[in-house]
């Protein structure tokens, strides 16, 4: 095993593949509605990703389970995917993740959201479902740096996350991170430093990315007027190095939830790669097949 992928503990866990249903709760972040800020992350733009806004979170999951009986799958995953899914009070919260569990073929739930708008009394209830479904809570980090996370308007902070990390342990729930390799005026040693930072945590689950800039952003507005002075975005050859760096650092049984991230054709602006994902995983694979690169490789 070169790297342990998300489709593999899914095959391990349940003995067959296991797709995601996204949902949109309609929740918002604190550093959107003024609480912590506005205008939200600076790269991020929903749209990119959210396709079921309107529906009933009930509707969404059938909808989702519909779509994908039609392709021969039998097993699911709640996905709370768009914005910060614990950023609402504790009846609200209990409820959407009540009214998402309608079909015994569901195995698991996974919650995005931000370290900074977690409590007890949310992870107490899902303690409550870990023996009928896999549960991982979703954290974005993005970078291990504070001076990153301020250019980049987290609103949070690096200690935020980490207590975050601990509280969720502290109740027996899995987590996921997510890393973006390539953020506004890092060198190469401090991104490979945040996956450090994580696998020092003993985080569950890592999902990279690679930042692309897409329209409609704070972060496309400064790169268009060119107000990012002295940055340059990674290349693919340059984040493949990283990527592959950064894993040898992960323990081996730490899930790779994602290798690269990707964004619609018609809101990105830059880069230009991958052209293809299926393309750019046997190229990360060659590199660490020809470079001896492997996952846990310094971390045994």
């Amino acid at each position: 095993m070169v790297i342990y992928t998300l489709n593999q503990y899914f095959k391990e866990k349940f003995g067959e593949k296991v797709y995601k249903i996204s949902i949109d709760a309609g929740l918002t972040c604190p550093n959107r509605d003024g609480t912590k800020g506005e205008g939200g992350c600076i790269y991020c733009d929903n749209s990119s990703f959210v396709f079921t806004k309107g529906y009933s979170i009930k509707d969404q999951v059938l909808k989702g389970i519909e779509r994908l009986v039609k392709k021969g799958v039998n097993r699911f995953v709640i996905y709370f995917q768009s914005y910060s899914n614990t950023y609402c009070n504790d009846e609200y919260f209990i409820d959407m993740i009540k009214e998402s569990l309608i079909d015994d073929r569901i195995v698991g739930i996974f919650i995005g959201t931000r370290p900074d708008v977690i409590n007890e009394k949310k992870l107490q209830f899902l303690t409550q479902l870990i023996d009928r479904y896999d549960i991982f809570m979703e954290y974005g980090l993005q970078s291990a740096h504070d001076k990153t996370l301020k250019f980049i308007n987290r609103g949070h902070s690096v200690d935020d996350f980490e207590k975050a990390v601990l509280l969720t342990k502290s109740f027996g729930l899995k987590i996921t991170t997510h890393l973006i390799l390539g953020l506004p005026y890092e060198t190469k040693s401090e991104m490979i430093d945040s996956t450090k930072y994580v696998a020092s945590l003993g985080i569950d689950a890592v999902k990279f990315h690679h930042l692309h800039i897409v329209k409609g952003t704070k972060l496309a507005e400064l790169y268009i007027k060119n107000q990012l002075k002295g940055f340059k975005l990674l290349t693919e050859d340059e984040y493949i190095e990283l990527l592959a760096e950064g894993i040898s650092y992960l323990k081996k049984d730490t899930i790779i939830a994602r290798l690269v991230g990707d964004a619609p054709k018609n809101l990105l602006i830059a880069p230009d790669w991958p052209k293809n994902k299926a393309d750019f995983t046997n190229k990360f694979y060659s590199y660490l097949k020809n470079h001896d690169i492997f996952q846990g490789k310094y971390n045994q």
